[in-house]
C-alpha cells in the first residue's frame, strides 16, 4: 500500500491524513471527557507544524489538557513526567529550580552549572526563542501553555549549540483571531507538616478588528515551605595549641520554621497581526519574578542534630530571579518560498546568598595546623596586613585565624540576543529544502563573593595594603565578563524516493567563540602571607589592567577560544501504512568549547555526541491504541567534565568517551470511551569506553585521558572511574503510568485520576571516590491523585500530590568537595504530601 504525500500550507503540514496524536512521555493529549479515538497532536519539532505521529524523532509531549490535568506548574513538575529527562539541583541554593540543570538520555557528568563551566547539553526554548543560560534553566510558570515538547537525542542541525543531547520546548497558546475568551483560576494548597500556599491565574484573548488579536496572561504563586532552620550552634577551632581561640557561632536570628518558600509572579502578552493572506507578525513580551528563601536541601546526616526536613544554617539564604524577554516572529511567503524570522532579547538578573558555614568549618578542621590556622609574616618586606577575623598582627608574629560562618553571595546578570532566518521551499514538491541563518550573543556579568562577615576586608587594592570598602569581608572573589557568540548556517534537503519512503539530509556549520575577562582569587592580604598564587598576585599578568579594572581589584584573566565545526544528520522514513511508520536516524550534536577562569589552565574544546537510532510511530485498533518508541546507541566523544583543580578551583577538561544504549517507549490506550491509560518508559545503559583519571600536575587535560602516567612530582594519576563504569545523574529506568476515568454524576461531568512516576537509583558523581562518600541517589516512586467535577463554564478540582509520602533524596549536595564536606550532605527530597483545591471559571 502506498501513502500519498501530504499537502502542506505555510502554517500547517500533516504528511498523512492520520488522526494521531500521542502523548509520548506521560502522554496525555488533549482529550475530551469521552472519546472513541485519540485526537491528533500538532508539534513544531522540525520548525514546521506536523502531526506528532509523522515526525521521525523520539518526542515526548505534554499537551495543554495534560498540563492542567496533572496540575503542572513548574519545571520540576513536568521534568518528573518526561522519562528521557533528568535534572540535578543545587539544594543549598534555596532557589527552587533557578539553579536546576537539565540532562537527556544519560548525557551527564554532574558538577556543571558554574559561571565559567560548560554550556548546557540540553537547549530550552520558549516558543521559537532560546532561553538557555549557563548556570541553570529559566523556570517558566506553566499556565496557558499549549504543550511541552521534549525532543530526545541530538538536535544540533536545527537547534545548534546546547541541543547536544536534546531540546525542551515550551509552546505558549497564541492569540486567536475573531474570538473573545477569558478564564480565571484560583488554588489553595497545604503541605503535610508545612505551610500553606496559593495560586492565582488568568488570561484574556481579545480580537482587535478582523485581522488582529491580543492575548494577555498573568499569574501569581506562593509555594509553602516545609524545611525548618533549627536553632543551634557550631564551634570553630582557633589556634591548634590554644582552645581559648575557639569561636562559637549561633543562628538565633536565622532560625525559622518552614522557611524554604517561593513567591512567583509574572505576565505575558502576545499580539498577532495578519498583514495580509501571506504575512503574519507576532510580537511577544514576558516578565517573571521569583523570590525564594531558605534551603531546599535538608540535613541528611544530622551533623548538627537538625532532624528530618531541617537544617541548622547561620547566614542569609535567598535567591531573587528576575527576567524579562521580548520576541518577534514574522511568517510569510516570498514567491514559492516560506520565510520565517524569529528574534528575541532576554535580560535576567539573579541575586542570591547561601550559607557557607560548612565550607569554612570543615576546611578549618582539615587545615587547622596549616595556612588556615596561622598566618606567618616575615620581618623583611612584608607590610602589616590584617587577618580576616578581627585582629592585626605586627611583622614577625603568628596570628590565630578563625574562619567563622561564611556565606556565598552572587550577583549575576545575563543578556541573550538572537536572530534566526529560515527559508523553505514548497513542501508539496518531491524535493524540498530548508536554509537557515543564526546569530546569537550571550553575555554574563557575574560577581561572586565568598564572605566572612564582621571581619576586616581581605581583597585589597594592589600594592596598597589598605582595605577596599567595595570588597569588605570578601575572602575570595570571582568578578568577570563572559561572552558566548555563535554564528551558524544550517539546512536540510528532503527527497521522496517513493511515495512512502523519504530521505532527509541536514547539516549545520557553526563558529562559536567564548571569552572571559575579569578578576578571580584572593586579595593581597592572603597572597603576601604565602596563602595562594591566585588573586592579586597575578595582576602582573596584564600590567595595563592592574588599576581598578571595571570596579574589580585588577584584570588577571583575559582568555578566549574560537572554533569552526559542523554537525550532520541523515534520516530515512518509511510510511508502512497510514497507521504505521518506522525511521532510522544518524545524527550529531555538540557543545562549544570554552576557557577556564584560571589563566594557567588550558581551554576545553567542543565535545560531540553521535546518535544511531531506530524508531517507530504506530496506531492500532481504529486509533484507540498508540505505541511509539525508539532504540538508540550514542557515543559521547571527549566529553567535557568539571573537576576540582588546583586551589580547589573548578576547571573543565575534555575527558574520555562514553557510550549510551537505550530504549524509549510510550503507549496511549482508550479501553473504553470513558477510560484513558497512558504509560511511558526509558531504559538506559551508560558506559565509559576508557578509564577516567584525575588531572594531576600542570597538564590536567592530558592526565584525564592518559591514565597510568605520572605528574611532575612523580605522583601517579588516579583512576576516578574505570572503563565500563557508568555516568551519574541518570537512572537505568524511569517511567510513569497514568489512568483517568470520566463519568457523570448528579448532572455533573466528573473524573478521577491517578499518576504514578518512578525513577531508579543513580549515581551522584562521576568520581567514584566522591560518589562513595555522598552515596547514590535512591530510587523513588510518587503517586499523585486527583478528582473533580465540572459543568459548562466552571470546574472544581481536588489534588493530592505525593499521596504516599515518599521522602527519598532526589539530589544530594554539599557546600564543598565530598572529600572535605562529605560529613555534611543535603538532600533535595520529594515535596511532602500536599493537598490542593482549584476552582476555574471560563468566560
Amino acid at each position: 500500500m502506498q501513502v500519498s504525500r501530504a499537502k502542506c500550507s505555510p502554517q500547517v503540514c500533516t504528511r498523512t491524513p492520520v488522526a494521531t496524536g500521542i502523548m509520548l512521555a506521560l502522554a496525555s493529549p488533549a482529550l475530551l471527557a469521552q472519546q472513541s479515538a485519540i485526537e491528533e497532536i500538532t508539534v513544531t519539532a522540525q520548525k514546521r507544524e506536523e502531526s506528532l505521529q509523522d515526525v521521525p524523532i523520539s518526542i515526548q509531549t505534554l499537551g495543554n489538557e495534560a498540563l492542567e490535568e496533572l496540575n503542572i506548574q513548574s519545571f520540576q513538575d513536568y521534568a518528573r513526567m518526561l522519562p528521557s529527562v533528568s535534572i540535578e539541583q543545587n539544594g543549598t541554593a534555596g532557589a527552587g529550580t533557578s539553579f536546576s540543570l537539565v540532562y537527556m538520555r544519560g548525557i551527564a557528568t554532574a558538577g556543571d552549572g558554574q559561571a565559567t563551566t560548560s554550556q548546557p547539553s540540553v537547549g530550552m526554548y520558549l516558543d521559537e526563542l532560546p532561553i538557555t543560560t549557563i548556570q541553570g534553566n529559566i523556570d517558566v510558570h506553566m499556565y496557558d501553555i499549549a504543550r511541552v515538547e521534549a525532543l530526545a537525542g541530538p538536535q544540533g542541525t536545527l537547534y545548534g549549540a546546547s541541543s547536544q543531547a536534546g531540546t525542551l520546548r515550551v509552546i505558549t497558546n497564541k492569540p486567536e483571531l475573531g474570538e473573545f475568551s477569558s478564564s480565571i483560576s484560583v488554588e489553595a494548597n497545604t503541605i503535610n507538616d508545612g505551610g500553606t500556599g496559593y495560586v492565582g491565574e488568568g488570561y484574556v484573548n481579545a480580537p482587535i478588528g478582523d485581522n488582529a488579536a491580543i492575548r494577555l496572561v498573568g499569574w501569581t504563586r506562593s509555594d509553602a515551605g516545609w524545611i525548618d532552620n533549627k536553632l543551634g550552634s557550631r564551634t570553630f577551632p582557633g589556634h591548634a595549641d590554644d582552645p581559648a581561640d575557639d569561636v562559637t557561632l549561633t543562628n538565633t536570628d536565622k532560625a525559622e520554621d518552614d522557611y524554604n518558600t517561593i513567591d512567583v509572579f509574572g505576565a505575558r502578552a502576545a499580539l498577532r497581526v495578519d498583514l495580509n493572506d501571506n504575512w503574519t507578525v507576532t510580537p511577544t513580551v514576558m516578565v517573571q519574578n521569583s523570590e525564594s528563601e531558605g534551603s531546599w536541601g535538608d540535613d541528611l546526616n544530622d551533623v548538627l542534630a537538625s532532624g528530618d526536613y531541617a537544617v541548622t544554617h547561620f547566614k542569609d539564604e535567598y535567591v531573587d530571579d528576575e527576567w524579562w524577554m521580548v520576541g518577534l516572529t514574522i511568517e510569510g511567503k516570498v514567491g514559492n518560498f516560506d520565510v520565517v524570522y524569529s528574534g528575541s532579547y532576554l535580560d535576567r538578573q539573579l541575586d542570591g546568598s547561601f550559607d557557607y558555614s560548612d565550607y569554612s568549618y570543615f576546611y578549618e578542621l582539615a587545615y587547622t595546623s596549616g595556612f588556615y590556622s596561622d598566618l606567618h609574616f616575615s620581618d623583611t618586606g612584608a607590610q602589616q596586613v590584617p587577618n580576616i577575623f578581627n585582629d592585626s598582627f605586627p611583622p614577625g608574629s603568628i596570628g590565630s585565624r578563625v574562619m567563622t560562618g561564611a556565606r556565598y553571595r552572587n550577583d549575576d546578570g545575563y543578556t541573550k540576543e538572537n536572530h534566526e532566518l529560515r527559508i523553505s521551499t514548497d513542501p508539496e514538491r518531491r524535493v524540498r529544502g530548508l536554509l537557515g541563518f543564526f546569530w546569537q550573543h550571550q553575555y554574563h556579568d557575574f560577581e561572586q563573593h565568598w564572605e566572612v562577615e564582621g571581619g576586616v576586608g581581605t581583597v585589597m587594592e594592589m600594592n596598597s595594603g589598605q582595605d577596599d570598602p567595595r570588597f569588605e569581608d570578601t575572602v575570595y572573589l570571582n568578578s568577570m565578563f563572559r561572552n558566548d557568540r555563535d554564528r551558524a548556517v544550517f539546512g536540510s534537503v528532503s527527497f521522496d524516493i517513493r511515495d512512502d519512503l523519504e530521505l532527509t539530509l541536514g547539516a549545520r556549520f557553526f563558529e562559536p567563540e567564548v571569552t572571559v575577562k575579569g578578576f578571580f582569587g584572593f586579595g593581597l592580604g592572603f597572597t603576601t602571607a604565602g596563602w595562594s598564587s591566585n588573586g592579586e598576585n597575578r595582576c602582573n599578568l596584564f600590567p595595563d589592567g592592574q588599576a581598578d579594572w571595571f570596579d574589580k581589584p585588577c584584570l588577571n584573566v583575559d582568555k578566549g577560544i574560537k572554533e569552526s565545526e559542523n554537525v550532520m544528520r541523515a534520516n530515512l522514513t518509511w510510511d508502512i501504512s497510514s497507521d504505521h511508520m518506522i525511521y532510522g536516524t544518524w545524527s550529531e550534536g555538540y557543545r562549544p568549547g570554552g576557557i577556564n577562569r584560571d589563566p594557567f589552565n588550558a581551554e576545553y574544546v567542543s565535545d560531540f555526541l553521535t546518535n544511531w537510532e531506530l524508531g517507530w510511530k504506530t496506531q492500532w485498533l481504529d486509533n484507540r491504541l498508540q505505541f511509539n518508541g525508539a532504540l538508540f546507541l550514542e557515543n559521547w566523544d571527549d566529553f567535557q567534565v568539571s573537576i576540582t583543580g588546583d586551589n580547589a578551583i573548578t576547571a573543565v577538561v575534555n575527558g574520555p568517551t562514553a557510550e549510551v544504549l537505550g530504549v524509549e517507549a510510550q503507549m496511549l490506550w482508550l479501553p473504553t470511551d470513558n477510560l484513558r491509560l497512558s504509560a511511558a518508559v526509558a531504559f538506559y545503559d551508560t558506559e565509559l569506553q576508557q578509564d577516567y583519571c584525575d588531572g594531576r600536575g600542570g597538564d590536567q587535560a592530558a592526565a584525564v585521558n592518559d591514565c597510568g602516567t605520572f605528574d611532575e612530582d612523580g605522583d601517579p594519576t588516579v583512576v576516578l572511574q574505570p572503563q565500563g563504569g557508568g555516568l551519574p545523574v541518570t537512572a537505568d529506568f524511569k517511567g510513569n503510568l497514568i489512568a483517568r476515568y470520566h463519568f457523570e454524576v448528579g448532572g455533573f461531568d466528573a473524573y478521577v485520576q491517578g499518576a504514578l512516576a518512578h525513577e531508579g537509583e543513580r549515581g551522584s558523581d562521576l568520581d567514584r571516590r566522591a560518589n562513595a562518600i555522598k552515596g547514590n541517589f535512591p530510587a523513588y516512586t510518587t503517586l499523585d491523585l486527583s478528582a473533580g467535577i465540572s459543568r459548562e463554564t466552571w470546574s472544581l478540582d481536588l489534588f493530592i500530590k505525593n499521596a504516599t509520602g515518599e521522602d527519598a533524596a532526589l539530589y544530594k549536595t554539599a557546600e564543598c568537595t565530598a572529600e572535605t564536606c562529605g560529613a555534611q550532605t543535603y538532600g533535595v527530597r520529594v515535596r511532602p504530601r500536599s493537598i490542593g483545591l482549584k476552582y476555574t471559571k471560563d468566560f
